[in-house]
């Protein structure tokens, strides 16, 4: 129903994703006007930019007008100069990695409202210098994570409408294992706030997630899933959210499993895990080493428009899976076999991006041309889903290659229906949970009895999160007078803070 009313709702209702920051050692904008091609200008012409994989940007949500944008490690304002106090946004060691600053790996920065007064929060993962210096300078094995996430928050009034950096390098987690690679955001079921997800430990599936409020930014709260578990080759790998945010798809590298789980857009929980075998092919490689024979390397996941489908590419080839099929043999189909080009200027195919338009662009592993493929109408089965060989292109003399799009969550999903939970429990699901708190109504502290250790979740009348507790006082001095849902383990009790 939310896709329904999206669609009638007519072309990019909300236009913040409507312009694309692509390319690297030239910067080009790709803009989405109407359900035609897109129209692609290289406006960024020096210094040298990279807008690799790890890179996001943002436009005015009325007028689609590109405001600022980030590489994943500097900031560029909407003429290309760096913004103001916009440079380094991660430590010297990633800084310097590389001889052009930029976030190399698929979802290292995300760019979110910050309410609606022209602030903006910037996320960029990386990793710190004592990290860095301990195993990525002396390259000790391959097990090399990223341990800190951290924000920035620029005011786009500031500087006549160029923006500024006036909130800068504040840490959301450190000193925590986390993959390289896929960050990615979902509306808050208000339509307000956001919650943000980040992969964590190798190992595992682990995940964490903030509650992305104008005012703060509540957690991390942290969900581990019994699989798969995600290695220590992050390199390539993506997570998508499905058009109406109930569902949240992932892949990673040279694991041959599509991931898929509920997502509860009031919570930020996942639940109903399901691991799905993805096919594997030849690679179409002519005269191939058996060691390149077969197609093993992912790069990425999204979720068609009508959500009916996701595609799933490869170094080599790009599926389509209808997820609510239940004959495997008839869900998936191979969209596109081999190069989308002769296989020496191949780019190999990598994330995969949806849209204003309706359609899904494959970013290129390594940028060497000015084109993308595209997958032209995603929400139709099989051979009409139209594989466009480099539909996405610049035919021009401008020295610039194509790599990805810019990392984007949904601006266009709006609030849902319904009452989040704890709201929507009767008094008598609220009276018979089999723990108490006292005193109650109470000023300064509640004392959950017979549940030791658990986590407590705190939420206002209007079902939002306020914060979560494992201690059994849980300290409600610095809230304002009225009623409130204590959440422990699945079961509510109304609290009263006097």
């Amino acid at each position: 129903m939310m896709i329904l009313t999206i669609l009638e709702q007519g072309y990019c209702q909300d236009k913040r994703g409507q312009q694309w920051i692509i390319g690297s050692y030239r910067g080009a904008i790709v803009e989405f006007q109407d359900t035609s091609r897109p129209i692609v200008n290289p406006v960024y012409q020096t210094p040298p930019f990279y807008f690799t994989q790890g890179h996001s940007n943002i436009c005015d949500s009325t007028t689609g007008r590109l405001l600022f944008s980030c590489n994943g490690m500097i900031l560029y304002d909407s003429n290309g100069v760096i913004m103001d106090n916009g440079d380094s946004l991660v430590p010297t060691g990633a800084y310097t990695h590389y001889p052009f600053p930029n976030g190399l790996l698929t979802q290292n920065s995300l760019i979110l409202p910050k309410g609606s007064s022209g602030l903006y929060y910037v996320f960029v993962t990386t990793v710190s210098d004592s990290l860095y210096n301990a195993i990525w300078a002396p390259q000790l094995g391959d097990r090399a994570p990223f341990d800190l996430l951290m924000y920035n928050v620029v005011d786009i009034n500031a500087n006549g409408g160029l923006g500024k950096v006036v909130e800068k390098n504040r840490v959301l987690l450190q000193n925590v294992e986390l993959h390289k690679i896929r960050m990615q955001a979902c509306r808050h079921h208000n339509g307000r706030d956001w919650w943000l997800l980040k992969q964590g430990r190798y190992g595992t599936n682990e995940m964490y997630r903030f509650l992305v409020r104008p005012d703060t930014i509540l957690g991390p709260f942290v969900q581990t899933l019994p699989s798969p578990a995600y290695s220590t080759f992050d390199l390539f790998g993506q997570m998508a959210f499905s058009p109406d945010g109930t569902k949240l798809a992932m892949v990673h590298c040279k694991m041959q499993e599509l991931f898929f789980a509920d997502f509860d857009r009031c919570s930020g929980e996942l639940s109903n895990p399901k691991i799905v075998s993805i096919p594997t092919d030849s690679t179409g490689i002519p005269n191939a080493a058996p060691q390149y024979i077969m197609d093993s390397v992912i790069g990425g996941v999204c979720f068609s428009p009508n959500n009916n489908f996701v595609y799933v590419s490869k170094r080599y080839n790009i599926y389509q899976y209808e997820w609510n099929e239940p004959d495997s043999s008839l869900a998936w189909y191979r969209v596109q076999h081999g190069p989308d080009t002769t296989y020496l200027p191949f780019q190999n195919y990598n994330s995969l991006h949806n849209g204003p338009d309706g359609r899904i662009y494959i970013g290129n592993t390594a940028g060497q041309f000015k084109q993308m493929s595209v997958i032209d109408h995603p929400d139709t089965k099989g051979a009409g889903a139209g594989f466009c060989r480099k539909c996405l292109r610049l035919d021009d003399t401008t020295a610039m290659a194509f790599t990805s799009p810019p990392g984007l969550p949904d601006f266009n999903l709006g609030a849902a229906s319904g009452i989040c939970w704890p709201l929507s429990q009767n008094e008598s699901e609220m009276q018979s949970a089999e723990w108490v708190v006292y005193p109650n109504p109470s000023s300064t502290v509640f004392i959950v009895k017979n549940k030791h250790g658990k986590k407590k979740d705190l939420y206002n009348v209007q079902g939002e999160l306020l914060f979560s507790t494992n201690e059994d006082v849980v300290d409600v001095k610095h809230l304002a007078k009225g009623l409130y849902y204590l959440r422990v383990e699945g079961q509510v009790k109304k609290v009263v803070v006097e």
